[in-house]
């Protein structure tokens, strides 16, 4: 249902007679038509790029309904970027933005992102999810999740539009007319002010006061209340009815002193988003026993050098941000963008396509020899494999990241073994351009109902239940002591609990399982749990782009057995297979698993480079007997050649 504007009250909120609302109405009536000869609309300002220098943001405020906003206002609304920057800003062109597509679903997916994750540590949950098409992710709608509920769940690192935006009235639980929508919220990326708070975004969010949280984000405004508290009648243009109302309604102060004489606010809005607004969402650290500490470890070499973000990950006003990857979609229409790769920027890019100005080197990238390696290493391996994320080591390690942990909230939630559990580096032939490279993973537990396969060779269907779907239906089998079992959590009698309970209140639905440690759990003939494979008990795993690290501490430096050895990390380190349950803890894989390789012929290879030192010592021994061979013949030869010319010469003088 499109919400109509609302005519706002006097200050004094006292409404007009009819007589008055007639006088009014015809009164703009007649200066519509006075005006209308001279323009009938007010022309949309194209904004034109080009100059480098920042333009200067003193904007007036306007609301969501296109209203002006004043800080003595009655009630006082908040100011909406969408209205308030679209003047110049053409606002259904940037919501076609990477950040703020994922919706979409004629958008090109791309090469795997890190996926949204669904945790409860209560019912064993981690269900990972994205709008876009990645493998072993799930659409939020298909596990029962709405954009209302995925807004509440996510919204700490959503910078708004995407599901902000899909304002459903069939969800019963949905509030969009009482809370707003949760529109794109340009100082996510943009603010260049110090005082800008992220983290006051999320906290209205949590408070249902979507179109609120720009607002309190900036250092000249505040907003109490919560629309949370509101009942779904409420109208915040309206404002409270009562007294007893207006204490919980949402509210926005702003501070007066921040208007000019115009009423304008300055806006700090670099074209280029600072670093900092990245790093807020895309940050990550090693956790566990032997995880260093922050500062003793080094930020990625481009960064450290003085590049910025963007100066990689570039868009145009469609805010389309470029990945920089081999292959990108975006790279078949902007062929220029192969030289923002790993490969285009230090080696360059020669095809005709790309122009002349793509020759490596770029942005003083040195450009790399490679003395002595194999070329066919360029072809099977990434650049990352070698030059990115944390040096291997005979295990993986656990990370946690900005979109999954909140690492930038402070809390419980930032326990060691917090959900979910992510391992890197796993080394992992990628499905599109079949090169192994590091990757970060996560293994999927969630509850499901299968659906039997119409053909033997196909796999069963399963779809995943929520976790407050699950908690609902099965709560005294996740509350309640399991006999025989001291310690809590869910243990294999408490799942073959839980599946029975969820068999006896829905039988409808089928059969019951659950999905952990890689394996599928079904209850058995004899009451105990039977584990299986199934596609959708396999990883959710995303490519690693940073940290990289320099030349000297690339790996394969110190000698070719970094790779190549018995017991080198890329093809045979242990990648933990982690659970929430009790069951399918401490499981290991095989790094080569992930890679298709035969561990026979890697030990061959192994072998070979054990023997490597030997082999040189007797091939230049070799070499150097049959030089030498060679080089006494040259000399046999050039006596033999003076031999002959001294007999062919023709005799001197008597």
């Amino acid at each position: 249902m499109t919400r109509q504007p609302i005519c706002r009250p006097s200050p004094d909120r006292r409404p007009l007679g009819g007589t008055a609302v007639f006088t009014v109405i015809f009164a703009a009536v007649l200066a519509a038509t006075a005006i209308a000869p001279l323009g009938a609309a007010e022309k949309k300002v194209t904004h034109v790029t080009g100059s480098r220098a920042t333009f200067v943001h003193r904007l007036p405020l306007l609301d969501a309904e296109n209203g002006a906003v004043a800080p003595d206002d009655d009630p006082c609304m908040p100011f909406a970027y969408r209205n308030t920057c679209t003047k110049c800003h053409e606002y259904d062109q940037i919501r076609k933005g990477w950040h703020f597509n994922a919706t979409d679903p004629e958008v090109d997916p791309g090469r795997p992102g890190h996926p949204w994750f669904w945790c409860d540590p209560k019912t064993g949950t981690v269900l990972p999810l994205s709008y876009r098409k990645w493998s072993n992710t799930w659409r939020p709608d298909q596990v029962g999740m709405s954009p209302w509920k995925f807004c509440l769940n996510f919204g700490h690192h959503l910078p708004g539009g995407g599901p902000g935006e899909k304002s459903d009235p069939k969800d019963p639980a949905a509030k969009w007319l009482v809370a707003g929508k949760l529109d794109i919220n340009c100082g996510a990326c943009h603010s260049g002010s110090p005082a800008y708070n992220n983290i006051e975004w999320y906290l209205q969010i949590a408070k249902q006061n979507f179109m609120w949280a720009a607002a309190a984000s900036t250092d000249f405004a505040a907003v109490t209340g919560a629309a949370a508290s509101m009942p779904a009648s409420y109208d915040p243009f309206m404002g409270p009815d009562d007294e007893k109302q207006a204490k919980k309604a949402p509210a926005v102060l702003y501070d007066a002193s921040k208007f000019n004489a115009k009423k304008e606010v300055f806006f700090d809005l670099p074209a280029q988003p600072p670093d900092k607004r990245c790093h807020f969402c895309h940050s990550h650290v090693e956790v566990g026993t032997a995880a260093p500490e922050p500062w003793a470890t080094d930020a990625d070499v481009h960064l450290l050098a003085g590049l910025t973000c963007s100066d990689c990950h570039r868009n145009g006003l469609d805010h389309r941000t470029t990945r920089n990857y081999e292959g990108e979609p975006a790279a078949k229409d902007h062929p220029e963008l192969a030289s923002l790769t790993c490969r285009g920027c230090h080696l360059g890019e020669q095809s005709a396509a790309c122009g002349p100005n793509t020759m490596g080197g770029r942005l003083g990238a040195p450009v790399p020899t490679h003395v002595g390696l194999p070329t066919i290493h360029f072809e099977n391996l990434a650049c990352t494999t070698c030059h990115a994320g944390p040096y291997p080591e005979q295990r993986t390690r656990r990370v946690q990241t900005s979109m999954a942990h909140l690492i930038e909230f402070q809390g419980p939630h930032r326990g060691p073994d917090a959900l979910p559990h992510i391992v890197e580096p796993v080394f992992v032939r990628g499905k599109g351009d079949g090169k192994i490279g590091p990757w970060r993973m996560v293994w999927p537990a969630f509850w499901c109902c299968i659906e039997k396969s119409p053909t033997a060779k196909q796999a069963e269907k399963v779809t995943p239940l929520g976790p407050d779907t699950v908690y609902e239906t099965a709560k005294d089998a996740f509350d309640r002591t399991i006999e025989g079992e001291a310690e809590g959590g869910l243990t294999a009698k408490r799942i073959a609990a839980v599946l029975a309970m969820l068999t006896e209140k829905d039988e409808k639905k089928g059969e019951f399982a659950y999905v952990c440690a890689g394996k599928l759990y079904r209850a058995g003939a004899d009451g105990a749990l039977a584990a299986a494979d199934h596609p959708d008990a396999r990883p959710v795993a995303w490519p690693i782009g940073h940290n990289v690290r320099p030349a000297a501490q690339s790996l394969g430096m110190g000698e070719c057995t970094d790779c190549h050895g018995f017991d080198a990390p890329v093809a045979f380190g242990e990648v933990e297979v982690p659970s929430p349950a009790k069951i399918g803890q401490g499981v290991t894989m095989a790094m080569y698993e992930f890679q298709g390789r035969d561990p026979l012929e890697l030990k061959a290879w192994a072998m070979s480079y054990m023997f490597r030192p030997m082999f040189k010592v007797v091939g230049f021994t070799t070499a150097g007997v049959i030089a030498a061979v060679l080089l006494l013949y040259l000399f046999l030869g050039l006596a033999a050649l003076a031999r002959w010319a001294g007999k062919k010469a023709p005799p001197g003088p008597a």
